[in-house]
This record gives C-alpha cells, sequence and structure tokens, in this order.
C-alpha cells in the first residue's frame, strides 16, 4: 500500500510513504481562486487541497506493469467540513475507481476552523462554464458555445508545461478576437512540487506517472467551484470526442485498467453528483460531442477556423517532445492525424511520420507498431457488418449501460472506422497491416 499524507502542518517523519503539505510542495490553486473571486470559505479550500491532493497522489505514484499496473493509494485528507465529506465519500472513491481503475482509500479527518455557513448561491440561466485545457475537442466547444451563449468562463489548469500553458494562451487570444466581450479565463495551478530543502520532498519529472488519469477528477472540481461563484448551473462542459469518451478498449489487453476514462460518462454522471451534493449548488456536467467522431468535431472548426488549428495539442506527451508538439505514435496522436487528414487538413507536426514507415517491418516493441496495429484491429471490428450481440462479446461495456446509449456509440465507432480506412488509403504501407 502507497500512503500519501495530505495535511496543513509540518509533520513528524513518516516511514510509508511521504507527505503533501498545501502552499509548500503542493499547489492548490488557492491563491489563484482567491485572486479570481475573495478568500475562498473553509469548504472551499477543503475541496481545493482534496482535489490537489488526489492529482499530486496520482503523479507521484508510479504505476507497475502489467500485474503491477493497478496500483493502492491511501490518502489522508484533514477537512474543516468534515460531515459534508463523510457523506459523498463513497461516492468519491468509486469515482477515482472508475477514473484511474486504481484502488483508492481516502480517510478524512477532523481540521480545526469554521465550517461553511449553509446559504442559498445565487444562479443566472446565462452562461456556460468551460474546462479549456488547449486541446482540439475543447477549443472546437468554445467556438461552438460562442455561437449560442454571451457569457462562457474558461477554466484552465497549469503545471510547469511551458507547452499546454502557451497553447491555452495562444488560443485564448484568438477567441478574443474573434468572439470579443464573450470568454474570460481563470488558470489554476495545480500540482506537486519538491521542496526537500523544507523536509517536503516530491519526485522529478522523470519519476512521474505520465497517464495523470485523475486530472479530470481535479479538472472538474475547479469548474464546479466557479460555476457556483460565477452562478452558473447549466452546464459545466467537458468536451470530449465520443471515441475518447467512451474510449471502448482498442483490444482484449486493453480492457479495464489499461483503457482510460478521464472523459467517461459514468465518472461525468457521478461527478455532477457529487459536486452539487458537496457544493449545495446544482451543477450539471454535460460532454456536447459525446456521440461525435473526431473528425466530427474537426469539421465544426472549417473552413472559418483552419488556420488556427495547428496551435491545439492533443499529444499525450506534448512536453516531451522536441521542436513538435506531438509524437505522432500514441493512441491521441492517431486519432487526431485521421480527424484532420479527413478533413483535408494536412499538418506536418509529429515528431514521427509513423504512417509513412514500414509498420511491418517494426520491431514489435515499438510503441508505435502496437498502437498503430491495435487501432487497426479496433477499426476492422467495426468496419465489419457485426450485429450488436457479436460487438457485445467483443465490447462487454456495450452491453449494459446507465450513463450512454449503446446504439449511438456503435454507430459513431462506425462511422469512425469509416474516416480512418478513407484515410489510412493514402499510406500503402498501413494498408498492409490492415486485413
Amino acid at each position: 500500500m502507497e500512503k500519501i499524507f495530505a495535511i496543513s502542518e509540518k509533520p513528524k517523519s513518516i516511514k510509508n510513504g511521504f507527505t503533501l503539505c498545501p502552499d509548500i510542495n503542493l499547489y492548490t490553486g488557492k491563491k489563484e481562486f482567491a485572486d479570481k473571486y475573495g478568500e475562498a470559505t473553509s469548504l472551499e479550500e477543503d475541496l481545493l487541497v482534496l482535489s490537489s491532493a488526489i492529482f499530486a497522489s496520482d503523479i507521484a505514484t508510479k504505476r507497475g506493469q502489467q500485474h503491477n499496473f493497478v496500483r493502492h493509494i491511501e490518502l489522508t485528507i484533514p477537512v474543516v467540513n468534515l460531515s459534508s465529506f463523510h457523506n459523498v465519500a463513497d461516492d468519491i472513491t468509486y469515482a477515482l475507481n472508475v477514473l484511474s481503475s486504481d484502488a483508492w482509500k481516502i480517510r478524512f479527518v477532523q481540521k480545526d476552523g469554521q465550517p461553511e455557513k449553509t446559504k442559498k448561491w445565487e444562479t443566472q440561466q446565462d452562461g456556460k462554464v468551460l474546462l479549456f485545457s488547449g486541446g482540439l475537442d475543447s477549443f472546437a466547444a468554445a467556438i461552438s458555445l460562442a455561437n449560442k451563449n454571451k457569457n462562457i468562463q474558461l477554466v484552465s489548469h497549469v503545471t510547469a508545461n511551458q507547452v499546454i500553458t502557451g497553447t491555452q494562451d495562444n488560443l485564448e487570444n484568438y477567441l478574443n478576437k474573434t468572439h470579443p466581450n464573450i470568454f474570460s479565463r481563470v488558470t489554476f495551478r495545480v500540482t506537486g512540487i519538491g521542496k526537500p530543502t523544507r523536509g517536503f520532498p516530491f519526485p522529478q519529472d522523470k519519476e512521474r506517472e505520465e497517464t495523470q488519469r485523475t486530472r479530470s477528477f481535479m479538472f472538474l472540481c475547479l469548474a464546479g467551484l466557479v460555476a457556483r461563484r460565477q452562478g452558473h448551473k447549466d452546464v459545466v462542459m467537458i468536451a470530449e470526442n465520443g471515441q475518447m469518451a467512451i474510449h471502448l478498449p482498442l483490444t482484449a489487453g486493453r480492457i479495464s485498467a489499461f483503457s482510460t476514462h478521464t472523459a467517461h460518462p459514468e465518472f461525468v454522471m457521478l461527478m455532477s453528483g457529487i459536486l452539487s451534493k458537496l457544493l449545495n449548488h446544482r451543477i450539471n456536467i454535460e460532454n456536447p460531442f459525446l456521440y461525435m467522431t473526431k473528425s466530427e468535431v474537426v469539421k465544426l472548426l472549417l473552413p472559418k477556423h483552419k488556420a488556427i488549428l495547428k496551435d491545439t495539442v492533443s499529444c499525450w506527451k506534448a512536453s516531451r517532445v522536441s521542436h513538435y508538439h506531438h509524437c505522432g505514435i500514441c493512441v491521441p496522436c492517431l486519432i487526431r492525424r485521421i480527424a484532420l487528414e479527413k478533413n483535408g487538413v494536412f499538418l506536418k507536426e509529429y515528431e514521427r511520420d509513423l504512417l509513412k514507415s514500414n509498420v511491418a517491418g517494426l520491431d514489435p516493441n515499438d510503441d508505435g507498431k502496437r498502437n498503430l496495429v491495435e487501432l487497426c484491429e479496433f477499426i476492422n471490428n467495426f468496419a465489419e457488418d457485426l450485429s450488436m450481440a457479436e460487438l457485445q462479446l467483443l465490447f462487454p461495456e456495450l452491453a449494459a449501460s446507465d450513463s450512454y446509449d449503446p446504439d449511438q456509440v456503435v454507430k459513431m465507432y462506425k462511422r469512425f472506422a469509416t474516416e480512418a480506412l478513407s484515410v489510412f488509403k493514402r499510406y500503402p504501407e498501413v494498408m498492409k497491416i490492415i486485413r
């Protein structure tokens, strides 16, 4: 069991695990919140500490391989509003399990302070809160919302990643030029940072977990707090194309823990309930692109916004790729490329041009080859005329779901298969691995 403790004062030494201390080696976003909305209430500060500690614990706990992939993380959180968090403790644990497929144990303990007083928070009908990451999907959502609304609050998360920070800033400037007086943005820096000279170490970049699956938990907590202060309720938006939101496993080897659920509709539904109950303010979280392919999302931006597409970032490894913002071999890069090229957009933005390489001749352990082969296998499953029953045998997630419509999902993935094959026909080396 990896034990990680979040506390408010300097502790004694801990034998198993390490300590997160707000304002020392844990940036909670409290300063940015206060700059925008004034001093946080005790409940708001409690939630900022909880969400940042979960995110920091995630990136500080490196995953193992194969059977050691699932981690066991125990997190102790002192909160002033203990009864409020006890009311949602089980829901939070379950949401984190859905999100990261890890075994989480969250233990809330009493912290000195004055609990937040019950009040009715004002609401307004006009206004949306949108998670603004610098990705193509969130940018497309911003454009789509701007054509229908007059008040859009963007919420961004940054760490020390200058690539993502610069991308968000560039896209915000573009939005303000094309849609003046509609957008405002608040940016939160939330991360763990080493302060060894003060007795509070934190893993260096190379020692951290790269998947960051709990980022969306933290991100939505920030958006919920902003929505309450802004008086927004319909809706907090998490924009992610259906391919990556539903994220059916490409192969049997990626089932469960190996398939990410960072924008999965079940998790989104859980977070709506958690935040509404905890904040005593109705928080609806919706994904406008749930049944759309990435290509269909890109089409929303064409032709008017074609020139800015090169400034969006979709790669999981954006901060680690030199001279380019996309590695070209991860699954998000491959899906992005299919979406762009299906719409006639060809960008030289990839560190490695996998589609033009001799894929069949690559080493079986090559990450790019493995990702592309598995993606092609997935595409073949939906390109074939399989019945729903046959697809459910391949993808048990389609058998029953309270959070999405399986028929709509299958139709979406079939459209994606058609799109992908039309793009791959331009690349003979890729077609060699497609049966």
